[in-house]
């Protein structure tokens, strides 16, 4: 099983501002890294250590809590 995933931490952004997520977890073979806010799935990451979200300006309807998974 992959060792738990790590989330970048707690963000505080203003709007309009770049947002940049990252969540990362590692094992063997490679895990699949995901984030979702809420139930929607907003990034995605097959074999690979670490997935990525990036938003150019963050929106108020950004705000909120993101869930960081990792499979294995």
């Amino acid at each position: 099983a992959p060792r738990p995933p790590t989330l970048n931490g707690s963000l505080w952004v203003v709007a309009g501002e770049p947002l940049t997520l990252t969540c990362a977890a590692s094992s063997h073979p490679l895990p699949i890294v995901s984030l979702a806010r809420g139930r929607r799935l907003v990034a995605v990451a097959v074999y690979e250590p670490q997935v990525t979200l990036t938003l150019a300006a963050a929106r108020p309807e950004d705000g909120g809590e993101y869930l960081c998974r990792a499979e294995n």
